[in-house]
């Protein structure tokens, strides 16, 4: 058999993907890549929040232990630095203060902001209200929102 025999026989035997077959599957992870990117990146934003609200979870108990320690509720952050409230960390801000409602029952709130992407989330955890029946509770702020029921919250912003 000479060398032309054995060329033709090996090729015979050779099974590979066309230039056409090879576009067409990179064409279509392409595709896939493009639509999965953006729902990634969205439960990514998600997850941030959610950490964000995990944090302020946090800064309530070390409210809490205050409380327990001190006899009433911090109005400042720093007050509470010790009791496990989180410091500002991660482009997350902390702050807490103080909410008495008609006189009646007395509760504290923490504010939380994430900046992600440049743009700002806000939340905003209002305690349960010693001496009535509201109950604890997550309140999302948006840019520009003003909350004047609670004295001291700074403005939903990244700076």
């Amino acid at each position: 058999m000479d060398r032309r025999d054995k060329m033709m026989v090996l090729s015979k035997d050779f099974k590979g993907f066309t230039l056409i077959e090879l576009s067409i599957v990179i064409g279509i992870i392409g595709i896939l890549a493009a639509v999965a990117v953006p729902i990634f990146d969205s439960f990514s934003d998600s997850s941030k929040v959610d950490e964000l609200k995990s944090e302020m979870l946090v800064a309530a108990t070390a409210q809490e232990k205050y409380f327990l320690t001190k006899g009433v509720y911090s109005s400042e952050s720093i007050a509470v630095y010790n009791y496990g409230f989180p410091k500002d960390h991660d482009n997350m801000k902390f702050k807490t203060g103080i909410y008495i409602k008609n006189g009646v029952g007395m509760s504290y709130w923490i504010h939380g902001i994430r900046c992600i992407k440049g743009e700002p989330k806000c939340w905003l955890y209002i305690s349960s209200l010693m001496g009535t029946t509201e109950v604890s509770n997550f309140k999302e702020l948006k840019y520009g929102d003003a909350v004047t029921e609670y004295k001291g919250i700074p403005s939903c912003t990244c700076n």
